[in-house]
């Protein structure tokens, strides 16, 4: 099974070297999509033997996987590993999820916690809520759905292709782009660096990017879950409020302002909700029925 590695990188000239050595034991090919770095990036991973494939501009990190989708069809690849270039992952681990796929996964996903490693407190927790959030919006069960190392047999590569969202919700929509097409997803612990003095991103703004990317893919590929809750939870406090406006009128003989604003705002917007859930879902699958159909 010819296999290849690709590595997302934006600004790693520290650390692309040793990925991309250490990478080319395990794999046919080694590619580096340099994401618009402005450092030598592109020239140490390309010195290292690796394939070097340059966006003209920092695009993000779903718009970096789409073009290591695009390489592994390109190259009619068996088997794609994609590990994130900031030196966090060990290349050592991609016998482990190639493993995975030869066991009969179509996307392996490398678990920080299936694996004794000193991930700080925060990540941790943020993790946890972005795994969660991901969970409930694709309907997989998986401990680390923001894991920037995995693995793609050939079908789930072409049925992935082809990404939206060009940020870091890349790795929750693709976990609900394979729930929609039926992929097995397994998970296998690998070890994980964490070197947070020469962070690039504020782990609190990152989160909140990240959280607002998944609420928005669920918006679009899950529109009746998205609208629908909102709509019963906009009925319940309707209700709610309706209940307490009546319990004073009973007890005053008059409506009283505030809660009766407030009944007529919540029923009036579940309603809507629902309305527009019924609507979008519909419209959803017309889409989807059109691009499973090449249309």
């Amino acid at each position: 099974m010819k296999a290849i590695v690709c590595i997302p990188a934006y600004n790693e000239e520290l650390t692309i070297a040793s990925i991309v050595v250490l990478s080319k034991r395990y794999a046919d090919k080694v590619c580096v999509i340099n994401d618009g770095s402005k450092d030598r990036t592109a020239e140490v991973a390309n010195a290292a033997g690796a394939v070097v494939l340059s966006h003209g501009k920092n695009e993000g990190y779903g718009a970096a996987i789409n073009s290591c989708f695009e390489k592994a069809k390109k190259e009619k690849a068996g088997a794609l590993v994609i590990i994130d270039g900031d030196g966090q992952h060990d290349p050592k681990d991609i016998p482990k999820v190639l493993e995975g796929l030869q066991n009969g996964a179509d996307v392996v996903i490398g678990s920080r916690f299936h694996s004794k490693n000193e991930i700080p407190a925060y990540r941790r927790a943020g993790i946890s809520a972005l795994t969660t959030l991901t969970n409930a919006g694709s309907g997989v069960s998986v401990s680390d759905s923001q894991s920037g190392f995995r693995a793609y047999n050939a079908k789930a590569v072409s049925k992935l292709a082809g990404l939206r969202n060009a940020g870091m919700g890349a790795g929750s929509e693709i976990l609900m782009k394979a729930s929609e097409a039926g992929l097995k997803i397994s998970e296998v612990p690998i070890t994980v660096r964490y070197f947070d003095h020469v962070s690039k991103r504020n782990a609190l703004i990152h989160g909140l990017g990240v959280t607002t990317s998944i609420l928005d893919i669920i918006r679009l590929r899950k529109p009746f879950a998205f609208f629908g809750v909102l709509g019963v939870l906009a009925l319940v406090l309707g209700g709610v409020f309706g209940i307490y406006t009546l319990d004073l009128y009973n007890a005053n003989k008059a409506l009283p302002f505030g809660p009766t604003i407030l009944t007529v705002f919540f029923t009036l917007t579940g309603m809507l909700c629902v309305l527009a859930a019924l609507i979008l879902d519909s419209v959803s699958r017309i889409v989807e029925s059109r691009e499973e159909n090449g249309e």
